[in-house]
């Protein structure tokens, strides 16, 4: 179904570009600059940084502390899973691989769970900007959808306390008859990591812009720059769409439509599929740098092969599958 869903959003797009491409040249529909496009690209790199930094910071709320490297390696080597239908192999590859390092599957999954709602939460602050056009486009009234968004974000911040989720971790362990822990995080605490996914998210969107200028698209740098974050967030919220395949393609298009009326459909859409290959070639950047962190192909499969077989306890990291890493790790990771 979310393949299914994915190719029909692309469908649309090279449908789109291609009807475009019947009225007038490539040439005309791009204005291309080179210089753009690299720092654009060098720009996305620093906001993959800046992801990873998040991945740390939220572990060391959960209760663990780990390095820079290792965030790094863990985020991007289990990143490969969210482009299966479900995302479900992203989360077990984070768990898996945290755990390889020594840091315990109730904290790694702890921390997936602030992940999970400030990316929401982050994402929802940045597309702020479009609520007025968004108003427009749809016949909402703005201050509606602002309460709106206001109330989801409020929601989900406090479903992050830990008190909280202490009572759904006590549901699904009568219902599944396990046990299960979390830490005492405090919520000031969990409520500072907001700023660091805002960051995130500003230099996501900061560099889709560069990338549109590069194109030749006219976009504003405001609120131009909370396309592509927000986007992303409608990508990552669809579980069928792997990896957001296609509907956050669409979603560009149709955003950017909005803030540039009067750019051609055409090349919005080439902008669109584009902003996946310029995605892709970064993150593929950053898993070729993870894995060699991590210690080489072999001890990423192992690890990984090892994050789908083992079940939720905790077992002491094994310094023949993590090279590089187990020595390291530790001497760094330590429960808090």
């Amino acid at each position: 179904m979310g393949i299914l869903l994915a190719a029909a959003a692309i469908f649309y797009l090279v449908r789109t570009l291609s009807r475009s491409l019947e009225q007038t040249s490539l040439s005309d529909l791009l204005s291309f600059d080179p210089l753009l496009l690299v720092l654009s690209f060098l720009l996305l790199q620093v906001h993959l940084v800046a992801a990873a930094w998040s991945w740390k910071r939220a572990t060391r709320v959960a209760g663990a502390s780990i390095t820079m490297k290792q965030a790094y390696s863990i985020h991007f080597v289990a990143l490969v899973g969210k482009y299966i239908p479900g995302k479900v192999w992203a989360v077990v590859g984070k768990v898996g691989l945290s755990r390889r390092i020594g840091v315990p599957a109730s904290v790694s999954g702890q921390a997936l769970v602030f992940e999970s709602v400030l990316i929401v939460s982050g994402s929802l602050l940045m597309s702020l900007p479009l609520l007025p056009r968004l108003s427009r486009q749809t016949h909402i009234d703005a201050v509606l959808c602002l309460v709106g968004v206001a109330a989801v974000i409020a929601l989900l911040l406090v479903a992050a306390h830990t008190s909280n989720y202490r009572r759904l971790l006590d549901l699904i362990g009568r219902v599944t008859g396990r046990s299960f822990t979390c830490s005492d995080s405090s919520f000031p605490a969990i409520l500072k990591l907001l700023p660091i996914y805002l960051l995130v998210f500003a230099l996501m969107g900061l560099s889709f812009v560069m990338l549109a200028w590069s194109f030749g698209v006219p976009l504003p740098l405001f609120p131009g720059i909370a396309v592509f974050p927000t986007a992303a967030a409608i990508g990552f919220i669809v579980l069928l769409a792997p990896g957001g395949l296609g509907v956050s393609e669409f979603s560009v298009a149709w955003l950017m439509s909005m803030i540039c009326p009067g750019a051609d459909a055409g090349q919005l859409a080439l902008l669109a599929l584009a902003s996946r290959l310029w995605l892709t070639l970064g993150e593929l950047v950053s898993f070729s740098l993870a894995v060699s962190f991590w210690g080489g192909r072999k001890a990423v499969l192992r690890g990984m092969g090892e994050a789908r077989s083992e079940d939720g306890a905790l077992q002491a990291p094994d310094s023949s599958d993590a090279e590089g890493m187990s020595t390291e790790g530790s001497q760094s990771v330590s429960t808090l």
